[in-house]
């Protein structure tokens, strides 16, 4: 009799663990984590309370001092002496573990007895469904940092576009206005001011080249534009061959000469229609200023045709119709690359109205040429043309 009476006395325990309701333990978690969310609510609204209150007595960058210290205080008290208290712990333990999964804490006393098979089979996708509709998957912020790449595709458009503002940013920065400065201080013991000025910034453009071409060869043998510690070790003497070949057909000369043309009577309706910009000072309607550059007479004509009128064009073809066009077609049409590139290219030179606008006509029709005719020495030779003309009107006839 008595082994029945425990039988029986087990059947019912386990039929009433089977009557136990996920959604009966649902409410009373629910229950549980409002009346903790409420406490932990009424603790910040102290909190920032004793922040206002310290605003009325000290300065705000002491009473901000004060408020952390304070907050930092209350801390430890509630370490030290609110383990008793369940909702203390709770959010101790919370604050200790923010961005980090928190291990399940291994059961004190009596081990939890095992259900058999069936049992949990049973009640598996119930307690399933009640556990993740209380409280989504944990995914730690060290789990997001550590799966983090900030090479991976859906940042491509900002690598992108990182390159496309970025790059000539710094080359015009760092080469033109800061690595010349040695090199002017050289030239400065044999030549006056203004030529050592051109000779230095000759040197800083070439250095420029090589920079420029490694850039190059990374995004062009990387597709997918990573950034890292090996963008200037790639080189590939294919992309000199590609930017640099020279057109010999019909149609390129044809699209050169009327590109030409273009150029000129654009730039200079330009010039007519913003003429009174221009009234004071005539160097406002080139690319550049040339005040002061032919104090030498025809030694100083030299050297500022070398610089201007040969390595900047060489150089800003190389950059904005090379590198920054051919990066754009990437990701976006022909003619949209040839505007990105064209305010680009504007946007570096002095921010006149006229210089812009000037700078950025002639950006879309050299960024066309290149195009059309898949080679830089048409812009190039278009662009020097341009700035060789005005260097020569500026000395013959500049005042």
């Amino acid at each position: 009799m008595a082994k029945k009476k425990v039988k029986s006395e087990e059947i019912e325990e386990e039929t009433d663990e089977l009557k136990e309701s996920p959604t009966d333990a649902l409410v009373e978690y629910t229950l549980s984590k409002d009346s903790e969310v409420l406490g932990y609510f009424l603790v910040l609204i102290a909190y920032l309370f004793i922040l206002l209150f310290l605003v009325n007595l000290f300065p705000s960058s002491v009473s901000l001092i004060i408020w952390i210290v304070l907050g930092f205080i209350i801390y430890k008290i509630a370490e030290k002496y609110g383990g008793h208290l369940s909702w203390v712990s709770n959010a101790i333990e919370y604050l200790q573990n923010i961005g980090f999964t928190v291990e399940q804490k291994k059961i004190e006393g009596k081990e939890k007895e095992d259900w058999n098979l069936n049992h949990y089979t049973e009640r598996f996708d119930e307690w399933k469904i009640a556990k993740y509709a209380v409280q989504e998957p944990f995914i730690s912020a060290g789990d997001n940092i550590r799966s983090f790449s900030f090479n991976s595709k859906r940042l491509y458009k900002l690598r992108l576009w990182m390159f496309l503002l970025l790059v000539p940013l710094l080359i015009w920065i760092i080469m033109w206005d800061i690595v010349s400065w040695p090199f002017m201080i050289w030239f400065n013991f044999w030549f006056s001011i203004e030529d050592a000025s051109n000779l230095s910034k000759v040197c800083s453009l070439l250095l420029s080249y090589f920079i420029i071409i490694r850039i190059y060869s990374h995004c062009t043998n990387n597709r997918n534009l990573p950034i890292n510690s090996d963008m200037l070790s790639d080189y590939d003497p294919y992309v000199i061959k590609h930017l640099f070949r020279i057109p010999n057909d019909k149609d390129s000369a044809i699209n050169t000469s009327k590109a030409l043309l273009f150029d000129f009577i654009g730039g200079y309706l330009l010039i007519i229609f913003t003429s009174f910009y221009a009234v004071q000072s005539y160097d406002t309607i080139t690319r550049f200023s040339l005040d002061g550059f032919f104090s030498d007479g025809y030694v100083s004509l030299i050297s500022t045709i070398l610089c201007i009128a040969i390595f900047v064009p060489i150089m800003e073809e190389l950059m904005f119709r090379g590198f920054v066009l051919d990066l754009a077609t990437e990701a976006y049409g022909k003619w949209a690359s040839i505007f990105i590139s064209a305010i680009l290219f504007a946007l570096i030179h002095p921010l006149y109205i006229l210089t812009v606008l000037n700078a950025f006509w002639a950006g879309l029709i050299y960024g066309y040429l290149r195009i059309r005719t898949n080679s830089l020495w048409p812009s190039i030779i278009l662009h020097s043309f341009w700035n060789a003309h005005l260097i020569l009107l500026e000395f013959f006839f500049g005042a």
